[in-house]
């Protein structure tokens, strides 16, 4: 899987969210957007605790820090979406996850702290 993240687009943008609805209404918005169904993922775990989660985020291409950062959110519920985008489209994804509440991190080629 985390080969096919990384060959598909140049920039992976993740975003945690709190609360699930505020999630759905950033993919909402994306898709409105333009942005492709197959270049947008929610990861979640809806109740207990998610084994290896640190790992998964590791393996979609995340830092150690944000994995490590993000699997503290995910333990208390938090929703992780994931969103491909060209360098064109990469400041709008970023824009509309923290619109709707996001945490937002770029991943691959791009600096962190935007």
């Amino acid at each position: 899987m985390s080969a096919e993240w990384r060959s598909k687009s140049p920039s992976l943008i993740t975003g945690i969210f709190c609360e699930p609805f505020c999630a759905a209404s950033a993919i909402a918005a994306l898709l409105r957007s333009g942005f492709a169904d197959a270049d947008i993922s929610a990861v979640g775990v809806l109740e207990g605790h998610a084994p290896a989660v640190r790992e998964f985020f590791l393996g979609v291409g995340l830092s150690s820090h944000l994995a490590a950062f993000y699997s503290d959110w995910f333990d208390d519920g938090a929703v992780l979406l994931m969103v491909h985008a060209n360098p064109a489209c990469r400041k709008i994804a970023i824009e509309l996850l923290k619109h709707y509440g996001g945490v937002c991190a770029p991943v691959a080629n791009d600096t962190q702290g935007e």
